[in-house]
């Protein structure tokens, strides 16, 4: 008996020492990756996560301005987006044309008052604050030097980094993007204590403004310098730029880490029907209702490709052609497992997806669920709508 106690004294003792050592170490996130991804039932980020993490408010206005509804069950998914929305366990799916929602449904425990996880939808919603900054005067353009917020950056492409590398992916940061390693870069970045001293302990390679590579980073470093330029958070920032005028149904919410820094890469975590109100600023190029939020050239710039024909300014490009041969653009934001805000101009349609993974993929390596609704949806109505 003895013998058993003292081994296991020996064994809480190591253990002690070892989460001793983890916690004051790189991998001190661990603790909390494990707490909000395994413990929870999931092998990493899930749309449910906020409850893991320090949140900003990001507040609605007085009087939300709830869309208007024509709902036809003729606007239902076909059979096999159907089937693919049930494979992929979708939560919300939405579908509103010409200001008036069509067709919504919801299923996997997420209702129309459900706010989840956006994932890196948050990558276009931030690039557009810093564009409302440029025009507020905050910020003097997108070719501003990053070293100008961020003096201490380093690397061999730290002194020539722009805002506009940032937004266009052409960081060249030391980042590996990978979501299901729990030790690298992006684990860190999201679950860790400090994103500036993470993001900025990175080196910036010598290809930045040059090369595209999908860097979560890049949008963590633009959202650090909003906050500096503005000297306002970026929750806040959000609430006064967009929300407040937006006329959202509920409140939104950001992650953030221990220092208080929103991540801006992720976690902007809001309802399916106020997430299609970004789908309608990138429509009507800025306008909602009356009120100019965003200079309209700037989604004119950033809804064309850069080095690739897929990806602008932090948005997602793609298009659909029809049997008629008419070419229809798709203007999308996208997230992790699947989360999608689909713009389609020239249908004036939104779809709005949110859910628990994207399924398979295609062979164009979008998500087939993504290109099904693109395709059936550009079908269902004229280009006059």
């Amino acid at each position: 008996m003895k013998t058993f106690l003292l081994k296991s004294w020996k064994t809480l003792i190591a253990l002690a020492i070892l989460a001793f050592l983890i916690n004051a170490s790189w991998y001190n996130y661990l603790f909390k990756g494990v707490y909000a991804t395994y413990l929870q039932g999931h092998t990493s980020g899930h749309i449910f996560d906020a409850a893991a993490f320090d949140l900003g408010h990001v507040e609605g206005p007085e009087i939300a301005q709830p869309w208007a509804e024509a709902l036809d069950i003729r606007w239902a998914p076909s059979s096999e987006l159907q089937g693919q929305l049930d494979d992929s366990e979708t939560g919300a799916f939405l579908v509103i044309h010409r200001d008036s929602v069509r067709y919504e449904d919801y299923d996997h425990r997420v209702r129309r008052d459900t706010r989840t996880n956006s994932f890196s939808m948050a990558k276009s919603i931030t690039t557009m604050m810093v564009q409302v900054a440029i025009e507020q005067g905050a910020i003097p353009s997108w070719e501003t030097p990053v070293t100008t917020y961020f003096p201490e950056l380093k690397g061999p492409g730290a002194e020539r980094l722009t805002l506009s590398d940032l937004a266009g992916m052409t960081t060249d940061m030391d980042w590996i993007e990978n979501y299901s390693n729990p030790f690298g870069i992006t684990a860190k970045a999201v679950y860790g204590r400090d994103l500036r001293a993470t993001v900025l302990n990175l080196d910036i390679g010598e290809q930045a403004g040059k090369e595209y590579q999908y860097q979560s980073g890049a949008t963590a470093l633009l959202g650090m310098c909003l906050q500096e330029a503005t000297g306002t958070t970026p929750h806040e920032y959000a609430s006064e730029v967009f929300w407040k005028h937006m006329g959202a149904e509920y409140d939104a919410e950001m992650h953030m880490d221990d220092e208080g820094q929103a991540l801006c890469f992720t976690g902007f975590n809001a309802t399916a029907r106020d997430f299609a109100r970004f789908g309608k600023l990138v429509i009507n190029e800025g306008q909602y209702d009356s009120l100019q939020l965003v200079d309209p050239e700037f989604f004119r710039v950033a809804t064309e490709p850069t080095l690739y024909d897929y990806y602008g300014r932090s948005f997602w490009l793609d298009q659909v052609t029809l049997p008629s041969g008419e070419v229809q653009k798709i203007v999308a934001l996208r997230g992790f497992l699947g989360q999608f805000i689909i713009v389609m101009p020239g249908r004036d349609m939104i779809i709005v997806r949110t859910g628990h993974d994207e399924g398979p993929r295609d062979g164009n390596g979008l998500p087939a669920l993504f290109n099904t609704m693109c395709r059936e949806y550009a079908s269902r109505v004229s280009s006059k709508g």
